[in-house]
């Protein structure tokens, strides 16, 4: 990757975090709860019976009402723990959101005691970001374990990006990496936008 395309990466992720720290815990509550019914009406979601979820940090989208409501119709919720030894996610079966302990870089993880659950057998896999774009491409904060974790199943459409709407940037494409991931969907608070 040439240094003004890692510049320019750069440069959208500060961006963008720093429009995401300037909400206050109402707005992002209340966005977060739209966001969670796009969810909800969501036809891949209501047909899954196997998602990988994460646990929102720094502002992320909020995906508790995501976990309860997934639980309440029965299915079977993964969540990803980081292996920081070989820089990758491990995905393990969370039944209830007390299960989750701060982990590495202070995410809620699950402890890892079940058997690690297949990404590649998830009906849909809920990514965090900090950009996105209406083409799918996506930037994470930087480390690429979602990347590393979602290159052997790219070509499954499983893929849904949650962001608030802001988080889409639609004047320019993301500068992509040679081994970022596109995303099949992104739901925001105003739509669900098939890439």
């Amino acid at each position: 990757m040439s240094k003004s395309v890692s510049v320019l990466r750069d440069q959208l992720r500060k961006e963008n975090l720093r429009e995401r720290e300037q909400f206050s815990i109402e707005e992002r509550t209340r966005r977060g709860a739209l966001i969670i019914e796009q969810v909800l009406a969501f036809p891949a979601y209501q047909s899954a019976k196997h998602i990988g979820l994460f646990a929102d940090i720094r502002g992320e989208v909020p995906t508790g009402g995501i976990f309860s409501a997934a639980r309440e119709s029965g299915k079977t919720i993964s969540y990803p723990r980081v292996e920081r030894e070989t820089k990758t996610l491990r995905f393990y079966r969370v039944d209830d959101l007390f299960e989750l302990m701060p982990g590495s870089y202070q995410i809620p993880e699950p402890s890892g005691q079940k058997i690690a659950q297949s990404p590649a057998d998830f009906d849909l896999i809920f990514v965090p970001g900090v950009v996105f774009d209406p083409d799918g491409n996506r930037l994470g904060y930087g480390q690429g374990y979602y990347d590393r974790l979602l290159t052997p199943i790219k070509r499954k459409k499983n893929k849904v990006g949650v962001a608030f709407e802001f988080q889409i940037i639609p004047r320019i494409p993301i500068p992509k990496g040679a081994k970022d991931v596109r995303m099949d969907w992104i739901i925001t608070e105003r739509r669900s936008l098939k890439i």
